[in-house]
């Protein structure tokens, strides 16, 4: 912002270039004027330097946008910029236009007054985007390329399809569509206590934001393979990245998608505590799983059930998945009941040498993650199931009725 008030200045030929940002106390991204004699005259500047040559009023309608911007402004608009943490107000683009659109509403100034004023200011800004734009390409040849390998210490080819480089706070850093993909959807699905709170997301090296044009740099490299582009993601970007408005359109969203992940990266020790207590509250009679049965192996065979378990438990109240989820959950460990009643018991066996040989009962029925992501379908079989027989009854009834 302060390049561009010098710019305005250079586009209508000011004679005595002033510098209003320096003469201004700015304090925790919040203006304090502390006195009156702080504060640039920059009407004295005008009348006294720009005035006499300024005959149709176009450079006094510039000092009046530079006035507005730095000290025209409202202390409501400061403190809404120190409570949301954004930049200074005298720097935010939003000020800037908000300026510009009073001079151009104003019924009172000449047409050809606004269109002078909008000329120069169209001008200033693009002298100002080009310079913006040079200094960006300069940082970037400058910086060094902070990392190489992926999250897995694996080195990155940068000339893949699947690399991205982004300069990010004065470095450059090498993702993969992968990794990218996983910190931006760990941001989006975060839970804790199976609650929604998206977070927002930060470069995993430097534990920084992701500026806006970042984040749009990502989506259009993620989108050329739509095929497995991230749902979330799409919704945060048409969103205009507003984190609150995100989770309040994605809540049930989130949290389908929390549970998908949660059944998969939690630690062995909270997945095997949880499935016993899901086990002991939902199974249809005392299950004994011996102390000793593979851990791994338990977790394999009940994930399916577990993730039923989570919708039917901790999904949003109201939505009908949960009490799908609920009866199929029920119906599957009924199937797994009368299928292996024996089902985690230690068996001793001898073999002909009289040898002790020591197994676990793993025997279960076939129960895979894609039918228990399907639980919608278990409503719509048992559904089509009574249909048919009253279908069958229907018919027993006509035939009756004939003889």
């Amino acid at each position: 912002m302060n390049a561009y008030v010098v710019i305005l200045q250079k586009v209508v030929g000011s004679q005595n270039i002033i510098k209003p940002y320096e003469e201004i106390d700015i304090l925790h991204k919040t203006i304090y004027a502390v006195n009156t004699e702080k504060i640039p005259n920059i009407w004295k500047n005008y009348y006294e330097n720009e005035s006499n040559k300024d005959e149709k009023s176009h450079v006094y309608w510039l000092y009046y946008y530079m006035n507005s911007i730095f000290y025209n402004i409202e202390e409501r608009e400061i403190l809404k910029y120190e409570i949301l943490d954004k930049c200074v107000i005298t720097h935010s683009i939003r000020n800037k236009f908000k300026k510009h659109n009073l001079i151009m509403d104003n019924i009172f100034i000449d047409e050809s007054v606004k269109t002078k004023f909008m000329s120069n200011v169209a001008k200033a800004q693009r002298t100002y985007r080009g310079f913006s734009k040079m200094a960006y390409l300069y940082k970037y040849k400058k910086a060094k390329l902070q990392i190489t390998t992926n999250l897995v210490y694996d080195e990155i080819d940068p000339n893949h399809h699947n690399s991205i480089e982004i300069y990010h706070e004065g470095s450059r850093y090498l993702f993969t569509k992968h990794d990218l993909l996983k910190t931006i959807n760990n941001s989006l699905i975060n839970s804790p206590y199976h609650f929604a709170e998206p977070l927002i997301i930060r470069n995993p090296y430097n534990n920084m934001k992701f500026s806006k044009s970042i984040l749009y740099t990502i989506y259009f490299r993620l989108i050329e393979n739509p095929l497995k582009f991230p749902v979330l993601f799409h919704n945060f970007v048409w969103l205009n990245f507003d984190l609150l408005l995100f989770r309040a359109e994605n809540e049930a969203l989130i949290r389908e998608q929390y549970f998908r992940e949660y059944i998969y990266n939690t630690t062995e020790n909270t997945m095997i505590n949880e499935i016993k207590s899901m086990i002991s509250t939902h199974y249809p009679y005392e299950l004994k799983i011996h102390k000793d049965f593979p851990k791994k192996q338990l977790i394999k065979i009940f994930r399916p059930y577990y993730y039923l378990y989570l919708v039917s438990q901790y999904h949003i109240n109201g939505l009908e998945k949960r009490e799908m989820a609920r009866n199929y959950l029920a119906h599957k460990m009924y199937e797994m009941s009368i299928y292996n009643p024996s089902f985690g018991r230690k068996l001793v066996l001898r073999d002909k040498n009289k040898k002790t040989n020591h197994s676990f009962n793993m025997d279960a029925p076939p129960f895979t993650m894609n039918e228990a992501y399907n639980y919608h379908l278990h409503k719509q079989i048992i559904s089509s199931d009574d249909e048919s027989d009253e279908d069958e009854d229907e018919d027993e009834y006509d035939d009756n009725s004939v003889s």
